[in-house]
């Protein structure tokens, strides 16, 4: 059996990154390709390291399965995002190439609003196989989307969204996994920078020293040191011309499917989380769930709720039986399919019906909903008109909700702020 991340990982380091980047236990073999600044990487690895393409400038994040890094495209001086993937997710990633690159040739064209991929290719390092993707340097999206952000501001980027679901699935692709952590915005004025200036404004490198304490331990798996990751988005203030529309991109088809593709080992955030995944995974315990492109309406539902309000429906409640009871709460009714669990829920419990998910009930929990809508919303008609949105969007039969044509051409994107509707 090949070794895994978990095997023969080092247990204790004397310098301790207090959850500032990845787990240091993740350099091993299947696990993360140590990387540090001045690393250059390239198709063609024989290649002397001054005429590799791609030079490592500074870090622009991690997640489970893939650090990120700004770098440097020596060949054409542009900037590029490079995600460098742990060995045992290499599959995913390039998966993750293959619906890029599908939706890049979609035939009514690419779209501005899904994440464009400059290249590909793999490296072999220490701890396996590591797949590589380069695309366009994105700003994550949490990280601008701020209080006093304008209502005009919110419903382009909501919109956007949308334009980019509606391409999607009319290229056959779901995503799976929509919420904000996988949505970033376009920086187009970096490309106006110097490396030089870049390197000067960005946050100066955090660094700690990655030191075994067993010294039998120190194997070429791990890098000589690991970086925080640099605010991006705090950069993209400083040096940002006036505020423009949002150009949303989304980020991460890790997890994304050809439409017609049934059932999938699916990992999303409970915040992307459709009830009909929610419900065969916490009751029906199935490990691979149906799921289509009803699915993405949901989380696309969740996530123009978040871009707006500025607080998530979902976020941290987990994908258990509170999830469910939060998705009744807001929709009042339990699909047949339901309604054993859910009966054998309350009395396993003895709650009998004090979850309330009468319409009255339902109808208060809106309404106050509204009113944190309303704080960013344009007027009370353009708030009246979002909750509508969302209440035909957040249904839990997904037969039930609407295909993302007739999201996109809802009322609430079509009127209240003058704002063109974006090219898909």
């Amino acid at each position: 059996m090949a070794p895994t991340a978990s095997d023969s990982a080092p247990v204790e380091f004397h310098f301790d990154p207090m959850g500032r980047t990845e787990d240091l236990r993740r350099y091993s073999p299947g696990g993360y390709h140590p990387v540090v600044v001045g690393n250059t990487f390239d198709q063609d690895m024989t290649l002397p390291d001054n005429q590799r393409r791609y030079r490592i400038l500074h870090k622009l994040g991690y997640g489970s399965y893939a650090t990120i890094w700004l770098a440097r495209d020596q060949a054409s001086n542009a900037f590029v995002a490079l995600k460098v993937t742990t060995a045992e997710s290499s599959r995913a990633e390039m998966r993750e190439a293959r619906m890029l690159r599908q939706l890049a040739g979609a035939a009514e064209g690419p779209s501005t609003h899904i994440l464009t991929l400059c290249d590909q290719f793999s490296v072999q390092g220490p701890n396996g196989l590591h797949h590589i993707l380069a695309t366009e340097v994105v700003v994550p999206l949490l990280t601008v989307l701020r209080p006093e952000t304008s209502p005009r501001w919110r419903k382009s980027a909501a919109r956007a969204l949308a334009s980019g679901v509606a391409h999607m699935h009319a290229s056959g692709i779901k995503h799976g996994d929509l919420h904000l952590g996988n949505l970033g915005c376009a920086f187009p004025e970096l490309a106006q920078q110097s490396e030089d200036d870049v390197m000067q404004d960005l946050d100066p490198y955090d660094i700690t020293v990655v030191l075994p304490c067993n010294p039998e331990e120190q194997t070429p798996s791990l890098p000589a040191y690991v970086l925080s990751a640099c605010n991006l988005g705090e950069y993209c203030r400083r040096i940002r011309l006036p505020e423009r529309d949002p150009d949303i991109r989304i980020l991460d088809f890790g997890n994304a499917r050809f439409a017609d593709d049934p059932a999938s080992d699916i990992q999303c955030a409970e915040e992307a989380c459709a009830p009909e995944v929610a419900f065969a995974r916490v009751a029906l315990h199935e490990s691979k769930p149906a799921w289509g492109p009803p699915s993405d309406i949901w989380a696309l539902g969740a996530a123009i709720y978040e871009i707006v309000s500025g607080s998530s429906l979902f976020y941290g409640v987990g994908i258990g039986e509170g999830l469910l009871d939060r998705m009744v709460a807001l929709t009042g009714s339990v699909p047949v399919r339901w309604q054993t669990f859910w009966q054998s829920r309350h009395a396993r419990r003895d709650i009998g019906h004090s979850s309330d998910s009468s319409h009255e009930a339902v109808d208060r929990e809106w309404a106050r909903r509204r009113d944190r809508l309303r704080e960013k919303c344009a007027d009370d008609a353009d708030v009246d008109r979002l909750v509508a949105l969302l209440r035909r969007i957040l249904v839990l039969e997904p037969e039930k909700r609407p295909t993302i044509d007739e999201v996109v051409q809802d009322p609430w994107f079509q009127v209240g702020d003058n704002i063109a509707a974006p090219a898909a």
